[in-house]
């Protein structure tokens, strides 16, 4: 992407890259949405205070910070709930940045193998292997703790900087 790429360019190929999963024990249950903000500081009250807002346009070297909804649509309690989220391949994750109440994190470098950060090692070619660092993460997995109630709401977050 080049300095000029607008938000227009930037999502279409965020969606087509950037698709949450979640799983339950009945997936048609939890529904996920995803959006995609940057923090700008704005006044309120005469005090500046920073903010989530839609991206209006996003070059090289702004950090988005991405959430994704998940909702309890059924009316039945919805249990076993994991949401993975790949990172974007032309975004690098922000170290130490996702959160999410009520959840166990895990990172992949290849986007099926998901370990805690202080677990995820990189081989060299020598055979030699070392810790992995955030930037060579390529997926997050949130694993919630307890079961989502009928109607339940809960938020995971992460940050990427572009490319």
């Amino acid at each position: 992407m080049n300095g000029k790429t607008t938000i227009t360019t930037l999502c279409a190929a965020l969606w087509m890259t950037l698709t949450a999963g979640a799983y339950a024990a009945d997936k048609a249950c939890v529904v996920l949405k995803t959006t995609g903000e940057t923090e700008s500081e704005v006044v309120e009250n005469g005090q500046k205070v920073k903010r989530l807002v839609p991206v209006a346009k996003a070059v090289p070297g702004d950090q988005i910070v991405w959430t994704i909804t998940a909702t309890n649509v059924c009316k039945t309690p919805a249990d076993n709930v994991v949401m993975a989220n790949p990172v974007p391949g032309h975004m690098t994750y922000v170290a130490n940045s996702a959160m999410g109440t009520g959840t166990d994190i895990a990172y992949s470098l290849d986007g099926k193998e998901f370990k805690s950060a202080a677990e995820l090692q990189v081989r060299a070619a020598d055979g030699t292997t070392r810790a992995a660092r955030a930037d060579e993460y390529r997926a997050i997995r949130w694993t919630y703790k307890n079961a989502f109630a009928p109607g339940a709401t809960a938020f995971v977050r992460y940050r990427a900087v572009v490319k």
